[in-house]
């Protein structure tokens, strides 16, 4: 344990390198707030009035919701920043860590929308309906398993059952995860801005860090109260606040904003098979990010740093034309930008080499 707490550390690391810490509190927070919320859910009453209630009559309950849904999207505002760190300083080039961490963005989109689905309103229905139909596109035994995954021919509340014994389970394997991406950030150290493996420069993890990790956790929960004290329902879609019907399709089915990037790969391709089948090569290509980056210099590759901000303005502009009609000109863009995004990792092997060589 002396050793976790006293790990060397580089001394020149700064904010940037602080975000871990805090995702690990807000998760915790996240798990503790959850378990406050599912003591009042009522799963086999008429849902949506159920989580009404808790915002309505439970003691302090709209807090713990409202808290609940926007911690999860700042969840992904600071976990998104973390990686866009790890893409500019190229952290990806330890394997394991780069893969542990995308394992648990995975997990963590997987709980998300498991639990956007629970709340039982018109958005969340549909989306289910539109993410869970995506399985029937399998050639063979699709439409099979769609209905052993319903329970039923439709969703109903046997699937929202389901779901809410995987939204508790997920949670566990998340924090197992990250407790195997910390072992091995201790084990392998970090990096810093300079991107040098210098041994001589290193500090205690302890009193420095942690001091400073409780600084940026205070900062983050000041900017959460105010959203949930002033624009509590800033991150949400009005059709949260419609109760879900069977026979009424919303207008626009647009899921929760992390979720828009796929959403968009998914949109511009007209076949639903080679929608998911490309939306999966999407995330195996980000998963591979370390083995098309194999260069010796890390830090002083200024082109690969041009190429990680293209690639990340790729992928925010896709996510805006993603909560756009499927029209002219928004599908021919939204097509254009896939192609891009992939294109982007060929031009990454491809600059890797030219730098080695010079």
């Amino acid at each position: 344990m002396t050793k976790m707490i006293n790990v060397k550390t580089p001394s020149n690391i700064y904010l940037w390198w602080n975000l871990g810490s805090s995702i690990s509190m807000m998760m915790m927070i996240q798990i503790l707030t959850g378990i406050f919320l599912s003591m009042n859910y009522m799963s086999k009453s008429n849902l949506f009035n159920s989580s009404t209630n808790i915002y309505l009559n439970m003691n302090y309950g709209w807090e713990t919701r409202i808290m609940h849904s926007n911690m999860t999207s700042m969840l992904f505002i600071i976990m998104f920043m973390h990686i866009a760190r790890g893409m500019m300083f190229k952290s990806f080039m330890l394997m394991k860590m780069w893969m542990s961490g995308m394992m648990m963005l995975m997990m963590m989109m997987m709980e998300s929308f498991i639990g956007y689905s629970l709340i039982w309103n018109q958005m969340s229905y549909w989306a289910m309906m539109v993410i869970t139909n995506f399985i029937s596109a399998i050639p063979n035994i699709g439409k099979k398993l769609i209905k052993i995954i319903w329970g039923n021919f439709n969703i109903n509340i046997i699937l929202i059952n389901r779901f809410l014994t995987i939204h508790f389970l997920i949670p566990m394997l998340i924090m197992m995860m990250s407790m195997i991406h910390l072992l091995i950030l201790h084990e392998k150290k970090s990096n810093n801005p300079m991107g040098l493996m210098n041994k001589m420069d290193l500090i205690n993890l302890n009193p420095l860090f942690i001091m400073k990790d409780m600084i940026l956790l205070s900062i983050i929960f000041m900017m959460l109260t105010n959203i949930n004290l002033i624009k509590p329902f800033i991150f949400s879609n009005s059709d949260n606040f419609i109760m879900m019907n069977y026979f009424k399709t919303p207008s626009h089915i647009e899921p929760e904003w992390y979720f828009l990037f796929f959403y968009s790969i998914l949109r511009s391709i007209n076949n639903k098979l080679s929608g998911l089948l490309i939306m999966i090569m999407s995330i195996i290509m980000m998963m591979m990010m370390p083995k098309f980056n194999v260069n010796k210099f890390q830090s002083f590759n200024s082109t690969n740093k041009t190429l990680m901000t293209t690639l990340m303005l790729t992928m925010m502009l896709m996510s805006m034309l993603s909560t756009k009609p499927v029209e002219f000109p928004f599908k021919e863009m939204n097509m254009t930008l896939t192609i891009n995004f992939f294109f982007m990792f060929f031009m990454m092997k491809m600059n890797n080499k030219l730098w080695n060589q010079l």
